[in-house]
């Protein structure tokens, strides 16, 4: 079975920024994101400005750094919708005449998903 790349940690003489520009590079050349950490996510963000301002960087080299930003930022998107607890909310049900006498129910708890999130039908005869 093959194993996904991992990163070296920061080293003691290493700096934020150069570990950030070296977990960027890290996410450059492997397209991976779960191997890291958020806050190695976040400073290889961080550093994104420092990395296309340089002088004389290329179209195609801010192109392609860009497109690791959004890997990045998509990674730490998905992770903070993942952490986030699910918000339940109490759906009133009206009450089912069941022999000519009223019936209550309990309210039906529902889940509201992320943003973006498809929902398929309910098909429980319940």
């Amino acid at each position: 079975m093959k194993r996904l790349p991992t990163i070296d940690p920061a080293q003691p003489e290493e700096t934020l920024q150069g570990y950030g520009c070296r977990v960027l590079a890290f996410v450059l050349n492997t397209r991976v994101t779960a191997t890291l950490s958020d806050r190695d996510l976040e400073l290889a963000d961080y550093v994104y400005p420092l990395a296309i301002s340089g002088p004389g960087v290329s179209v195609l080299a801010v192109d392609r750094l860009s497109a690791v930003r959004h890997l990045i930022l998509a990674a730490i998107a998905t992770r903070r919708a993942i952490d986030k607890p699910p918000v339940l909310t109490a759906t009133p049900v009206p009450p089912i005449v069941a022999g000519g006498h009223l019936v209550p129910l309990l309210p039906v708890l529902r889940r509201n998903p992320p943003a973006g999130t498809v929902l398929l039908p309910d098909f429980s005869p319940f």
